[in-house]
């Protein structure tokens, strides 16, 4: 399957208007046309470029706001880090900033209580 890119059928549309230009004084019905496909290149080569800017500005516009990320994310480590350390880690006043705190340790269970034994015999 053919894939067609603005480029290639805008080259396309000039080779056929270029071509068709010395012709028009011998076929004068196709003037309009001639006149409406040279209108349209000129408007296919402006969305064009229209593009390639938006593109690049997408592509900046991208780049500000992962360096805000990676700025958003350092700074809220560097608070939940400052707070932990004047709250202690496992303060439950961190809850109310959006932090978890360290959950206390579980006892182990004593080693010399046998297991339950089961009843089937």
């Amino acid at each position: 399957m053919a894939t067609f890119t603005l480029a290639k059928l805008i080259a396309d549309w000039e080779l056929l208007n270029t071509a068709l230009q010395p012709h028009l004084t011998d076929m004068p019905f196709l003037k309009d046309q001639a006149t409406e496909l040279d209108g349209l290149i000129t408007e296919a080569k402006g969305m064009d470029t229209r593009q390639q800017d938006l593109r690049g500005s997408l592509q900046e516009t991208v780049r500000q706001r992962q360096a805000l990320e990676r700025r958003g994310k350092d700074l809220h480590l560097q608070l939940a880090a400052m707070l932990r350390g004047s709250l202690g880690f496992d303060n439950q006043t961190l809850l109310s900033f959006g932090i978890k705190p360290r959950r206390p340790r579980k006892k182990k269970a004593p080693a010399d209580t046998p297991p339950p034994q089961s009843a089937a015999k």
